[in-house]
């Protein structure tokens, strides 16, 4: 008695929709536009590699190791840099600073376009603007470019943060585990680069 009752209001229902869609495709309002990005089904898991809450990067072109927290607390990944210095080049706003080469405490000089300026909220002092670079950084054989704000974090135990905008489409964070992937066997290690 139930599916009798059911059976005709799914039609009704799939018919008005059928109906709806039907006029406003003969209208032209219902026209897709092309996306840049390939529509991805929700349900469908992305792929994306269980890494521990710390790990080693390698900054490209240099080859620079350097341990990064991953941290899902914070939206925006940070990147340890010296002597920031902001400078113009044919009109836009660019950016030249050092960047630690890890272990050897060597630096390296950096220049990079500007690609916007991060608000950035810190405990107990109110919020301060960052300028937001793209660095390539690669791991486990991967290379993947991403936005770091510049900020001195000498302070700070560890020289990279990589945060919720690196993470969601990138790394599942494995809390209990640190350097799943090996610095030493790692492809992106390159030994005629160091």
């Amino acid at each position: 008695m139930i599916r009798s009752c059911v059976a005709p209001r799914r039609r009704a229902a799939s018919g008005a929709v059928l109906l709806m869609l039907w006029g406003l495709a003969a209208s032209g309002t219902a026209a897709a536009k092309p996306t840049a990005e390939p529509v991805r089904d929700r349900d469908q898991p992305r792929e994306r590699a269980v890494m521990g809450w710390l790990e080693s990067v390698f900054f490209r072109p240099w080859n620079v190791r350097m341990t990064a927290k991953l941290d899902t607390g914070a939206n925006t990944s940070s990147l340890h840099a010296e002597r920031i210095e902001r400078f113009s080049r044919n009109g836009e706003k660019w950016v030249r600073f050092a960047l630690g080469r890890g272990d050897d405490h060597k630096k390296l000089a950096v220049e990079r376009p500007v690609i916007r300026m991060a608000n950035i909220k810190q405990h107990g002092k109110g919020s301060s603007q960052r300028e937001v670079v793209k660095m390539t950084l690669c791991k486990n054989g991967r290379e993947y470019e991403t936005e770091f704000t510049l900020v001195d974090r000498s302070n700070f135990t560890y020289p990279v943060l990589l945060g919720r905008s690196f993470l969601k489409d990138n790394a599942l964070v494995d809390a209990g585990s640190t350097f799943l992937f090996k610095a030493d066997t790692d492809p992106c290690r390159r030994p005629d680069a160091e």
